[in-house]
């Protein structure tokens, strides 16, 4: 028995050890703020014309990759920096120049660079083990690539979570036709968190409640009754949907270039300024307003497109849009970057003196959007699959174009479209932005003549054990994507989740079919709000494999990418050797426990899983020297994960209970089982099971029933005439002041510890 309860409480302390092991060590040292930097350039006049040569000039940069040590939120935190700066410093280009980037890892782990948006060769694209070698420690490589394109773009580490780490930059390629001159600045918009990204996704695994807490999210029966949306929160969860959530992560700091607030002083009152803004978030959308008047779209993903005046403009995860700003007459007007879960922003002022504040975003209302979504046809949906066969669709999808008509430029070269000389400036009172407003200069149509080939996704998911896939299928299992070169492509992708989803093709600029017809924009990553339907398409005009994913980088990590594969074209040397390491990443196994220290006992329930399996443990031991443990091996089945079936072992050695010397069966036992779990609506687990002995049993349980914001209650029943009631209030992440009610044990109170 003492053995037993010294394993209990050595579980926490080998959890802890190993956290701190997989914790990277930084390098003892402040970080470096990037300082923006102002560029005269003019903006582009025409676009890049097909079949042109490419003479310029070489232009070299050495990037040293380091573990490093930051203070954003006022603690000291690990992070990875590129030349002692997070973001990363801006790489500046001209079209037409050779591009020579020698990346230098002094890191004790392998990393890399993915050049996000730019059109390269397949073997400089940066995602190791499938087209490019990973950066190993203490090594250096050397990527060498023509610029056929300008715009704004950025890069970023595609191994592991590192990109959350701090291991992203901005790219800046100017024009190679000189045109009118204005003043413009970069803005790298980025999420920071003081956790362990590996632990974030660890947390994110088990269903953690706290980031919900921090946020007000939970969205619990008491806010529920007390806001009077009772009754859609029992529909809601009788289609076994957990709470509802914009963001899956609650994130300490929102920054721009690196901090809170950035000024600009050097502007001038009444000038015209560009801004190049990038959203290399891990996983946050913003909302962007500017103090003194409206902003006016110029670029989307680094293509020249019809302006367009916004007074609010939402830029999703990896977007990059171009804007034009007046600098205010008088004063310093704020343009502020709101997280789409209005946790946060960050801000920069443009102007001298008197600061003009951007208007402030209300809180949002959960409740509502969960009424709004159940007052639609619901029928079919639930959340562990996310099958959303009933639900109309007539109001949420894009309106598609006309097919297209014809190809009038090579798809290599569309980063160069002309901006002209503003024709065509829309003067209608600005409103908020949408995807239907964004206009290409020119005629976008692909050539009718070439093969056509669709391609059907349906983005899906599961919150409750956080795996996110396309068809019900991660990276880990599915097949490739197979086109042909000289195809037309298209992509019908609908999302059949609960969450938004930026997506993202290597290597590929495609047409985003929207309102616009034939002017639909050039894109190379997009926005999939929930319920909706969109239409992709491309001339596939690459060799060898590209990656598609969804660029929130805890969901890409979960199980949502594919490869898209031209067929016939000799495998990247790097995919040969690589691709099945890649394909492992999505189903890594990751653990949790709660261990309850009470008064009359420990409880101890903990969990190692992975995408279809799960090693499950409860023990349960007294101070009086009574113990019993159940240990369940589960593999689920079914493409929505609702159904495991299980083998284990129950074993029980209750002294204290027999009375009269009589023997116990229920409470004296060792026995082989069997059975599967299954999930009932309002989120019930089920456990149907038949042991070595030909026992039969039926259990239900309810975990984590939220009642208030912090207050939670769990519940169990089986035929063996056993239950369990606890509640617990959570005091952090990892504490919980908790009590719980036993058949067999009784009342007890104390703590319970979450890992």
């Amino acid at each position: 028995m003492k053995q037993f309860l010294f394993f209990l409480l050595l579980i926490p302390f080998c959890s802890i050890a190993q956290s701190n092991r997989s914790m990277q060590q930084g390098m003892d040292k402040d970080s470096v703020m990037q300082k923006t930097t102002t560029y005269n350039y003019p903006l582009q006049e025409g676009p890049t014309k097909p079949g042109i040569a490419y003479h310029g000039k070489k232009v070299e940069y050495d990037l040293y990759i380091t573990d490093s040590m930051v203070n954003f939120t006022g603690k000291r935190r690990h992070a990875i920096a590129i030349n002692g700066q997070i973001p990363a410093p801006i790489l500046e280009f001209t079209e037409g120049d050779t591009a020579i980037i020698r990346v230098h890892n002094l890191m004790k782990m392998e990393t890399s660079i993915h050049w996000h948006g730019i059109l390269l060769p397949n073997k400089e694209d940066g995602v190791p083990y499938l087209t490019t070698s990973p950066v190993e420690p203490g090594q250096t490589y050397t990527f060498t690539f023509p610029l056929i394109q300008s715009g704004t773009y950025w890069y970023h580490s595609h191994t592991m979570l590192q990109e959350q780490s701090g291991l992203y930059g901005s790219i800046v390629i100017h024009p190679a036709e000189k045109g009118p001159v204005l003043k413009e600045y970069v803005l790298l918009l980025s999420d920071w968190t003081d956790q362990n990204p590996n632990e974030v996704l660890r947390y994110l695994k088990r269903a953690g409640e706290w980031y919900a807490i921090k946020k007000g999210a939970l969205q619990s029966y008491g806010e529920a009754i007390a806001a009077g949306y009772l009754k859609d929160k029992l529909k809601q969860e009788w289609q076994r949907m957990p709470a509802m959530d914009v963001s899956d992560v609650y994130y300490n700091k929102f920054l721009m270039n690196g901090q809170e607030k950035n000024y600009f002083k050097d502007t001038k009152p009444g000038e015209v300024i560009r801004l190049r803004i990038i959203n290399g978030s891990a996983s946050s959308y913003f909302n962007l307003q500017y103090a003194n008047s409206y902003m006016r779209v110029i670029a989307a993903d680094g293509i020249n497109v019809s302006p367009i005046s916004v007074n609010k403009l939402e830029i999703a995860v990896a977007e990059t849009y171009d804007v034009l700003i007046t600098v205010p007459e008088k004063g310093a007007a704020e343009l502020r970057a709101t997280s789409w879960d209005v946790m946060g922003y960050s801000s920069a002022y443009f102007g001298n003196g008197t600061e003009m504040n951007a208007p402030d975003i209300s809180k949002l209302n959960y409740f509502k959007m969960m009424h709004e979504m159940n007052s639609m046809n619901m029928s079919g949906i639930n959340m562990g699959g996310m099958d959303m066969k009933g639900m109309d669709m007539n109001n949420m999808k894009m309106q598609p174009d006309t097919m297209p008509q014809k190809m009038d430029m090579d798809m290599r070269k569309r980063d160069g479209m002309d901006m002209g000389s503003m024709q065509g400036m829309d003067m209608a009172l600005p409103g908020e932005f949408n995807y239907n407003m964004l206009r290409a200069l020119q005629p976008t149509t692909l050539d009718p003549s070439l093969k056509p080939r669709e391609v059907k996704l349906t983005l899906t998911g599961n919150m409750l054990r956080y795996i996110w896939s396309f068809d019900y299928k991660t990276l880990s299992v599915a097949d490739k994507i197979l086109i042909r070169k000289g195809e037309r492509v298209r992509f019908v992708l609908t999302n059949n989740t609960m969450m938004r989803h930026p997506m993202h093709l290597h290597g590929h600029f495609f047409r985003f079919i929207n309102t616009q017809g034939d002017y639909s924009p050039m894109k190379h990553t997009f926005d999939i709000k929930p319920m909706e339907t969109v239409t992709i398409e491309f001339e596939a005009n690459e060799e060898q494999d590209w990656f598609f994913h969804c660029h929130i980088l805890y969901h890409m990590m979960s199980g949502m990418a594919r490869i898209v594969s031209y067929e016939g074209s000799e495998q990247n040397e790097f995919a040969k050797t690589g691709y099945k390491k890649l394909k492992k990443e999505d189903n890594a196994l990751y653990p949790w426990y709660d261990l309850s220290v009470h008064s009359q006992g420990a409880w101890l329930s903990g969990n190692i899983s992975n995408n279809k399996n799960a090693l499950e443990f409860e023990g349960r031991a007294t101070w009086k020297g009574n113990f019993e443990t159940e240990t369940h091996l589960l593999r689920y089945l079914d493409k929505k994960l609702f159904l495991a079936f299980f083998v284990g072992f129950d074993y029980r050695k209750n002294k204290t209970f027999p009375q009269f010397d009589m023997p116990n069966s229920k409470d004296n036992r060792h026995v082989f089982d069997a059975g599967f779990y299954y999930l009932l609506p309002l989120l019930i687990r089920s456990e149907w099971r038949v042991d070595n002995t030909g026992k039969l049993r039926l259990q239900l349980e309810r975990r984590d029933l939220p009642l208030s914001n912090n207050f939670f209650f769990d519940w169990r029943i089986n035929t063996d005439k056993e239950y369990t009631l606890s509640f617990r209030y959570m005091i952090a992440k990892s504490f919980s002041i908790s009590t719980n009610y036993d058949s067999d044990y009784k009342w007890g109170a104390g703590l319970t510890w979450h890992y």
